[in-house]
């Protein structure tokens, strides 16, 4: 996220809001034209308090509350600190700046005015003058508006940028003409497989087209989409690189985010094959009866991959971020290198 505040309005209104709110004690003040001595008077510093531990409420709600636990539908957590926000803005000051002040003798001094009692019917006296009741929940709702509105928009950015990164990285110039090559070889060998490679590159290709706008697909669709990507990916391979794919599980009635798999393995085919070198790429994709889908894909890298590894990490980056997105509190990706393999295990809860 950028934090300009001229190129990100959130943050701008984010600014405006906290500025505005620390403002309000000053404007409303009966005591506004005593200059510095307002400071001293004690319901203004009371006041001054309440409307800093809102902006804090405030800012709390919008940069950790709503995004952990609200967005991630970890309900009871979110419930009780927006109960523990409202509490301290309540409580706080009164505890800090008490109504009585100690005389020169130590004791108390007595109120110039007789205390109120407290209505019994509302015990926490949410409606009184001083409560912050309705100052709060303005404030609470208004930074999870905000922040449910970045989040949509975020959601909405990222589905374009994905949508078009895989349209770009699927159908390009460098894949078709591999592709279209290997179809020419087949064809003058008069080989067998060259009706079913073309099957193959025209399922994949109308996949893409057809699949990358939607929002959830069948498992299975994905699934024959990698399938089909891993054999056409074989057909420009020597017999230096070994690939091995395992598929089990039950994958029909299962729905996963389009193109979110296929990140992994395109790296394995692009980083793993190294010419006149023994290479590996393992592909391991499964689904338990929890409905929960594990993916382990494992390939020796060749200096191409050493050379690019920052390009590499970024494409694993924007993944990790749609993972985030689309399945939050669902997944646990893991990535390892070590003794010239590279590994990536992910966790997936389709459920």
């Amino acid at each position: 996220m950028n934090f300009s505040p001229f190129n990100n309005r959130y943050l701008l209104i984010n600014l405006l809001i906290g500025i505005g709110l620390v403002s309000i004690p000053f404007l409303t003040s009966p005591d506004l034209g005593s200059g510095l001595e307002m400071l001293k008077v004690k319901p203004f510093q009371r006041s001054l308090l309440s409307y800093i531990l809102l902006v804090l409420v405030f800012y709390g709600n919008y940069y950790f509350i709503v995004p952990k636990f609200y967005i991630k539908k970890r309900w009871l957590w979110f419930l009780g600190l927006s109960l523990l926000g409202y509490l301290l803005v309540f409580n706080l000051p009164q505890m800090l700046i008490p109504e009585q002040l100690p005389n020169s003798m130590g004791r108390p001094m007595m109120p110039s005015f007789p205390p109120q009692p407290r209505n019994p019917l509302l015990p926490f006296g949410i409606f009184s003058r001083d409560s912050y009741f309705f100052h709060y929940i303005v404030v609470f709702l208004l930074s999870l508006f905000l922040r449910l509105e970045e989040h949509l928009h975020a959601v909405q950015n990222e589905k374009l940028a994905t949508e078009v990164s895989y349209l770009k990285a699927q159908i390009n110039p460098h894949f078709l003409f591999n592709t279209l090559n290997s179809l020419y070889a087949l064809t003058l060998t008069k080989s067998d497989e060259a009706p079913k490679a073309v099957i193959k590159l025209s399922n994949l290709m109308r996949y893409v087209v057809t699949e990358s706008d939607q929002k959830m697909v069948d498992l299975k669709k994905e699934i024959d989409y990698i399938q089909n990507f891993i054999a056409l990916q074989k057909l420009r391979l020597s017999n230096d690189t070994t690939v091995t794919a395992n598929f089990t599980g039950d994958f029909s009635n299962k729905k996963i985010a389009p193109l979110l798999l296929i990140n992994f393995i395109e790296n394995a085919f692009k980083y793993g094959p190294s010419a006149g070198n023994n290479s590996e790429i393992v592909i391991d994709l499964s689904v338990n009866k929890e409905n929960s889908l594990f993916l382990i894909v494992e390939n020796t890298f060749s200096n191409k991959y050493q050379d690019e590894q920052s390009s590499t990490m970024q494409g694993l980056k924007n993944t990790q971020r749609r993972l985030n997105i689309v399945y939050p509190n669902a997944h646990k990706l893991t990535t390892s290198v070590d003794s010239g393999r590279f590994k990536i295990a992910l966790k997936l809860d389709l459920s």
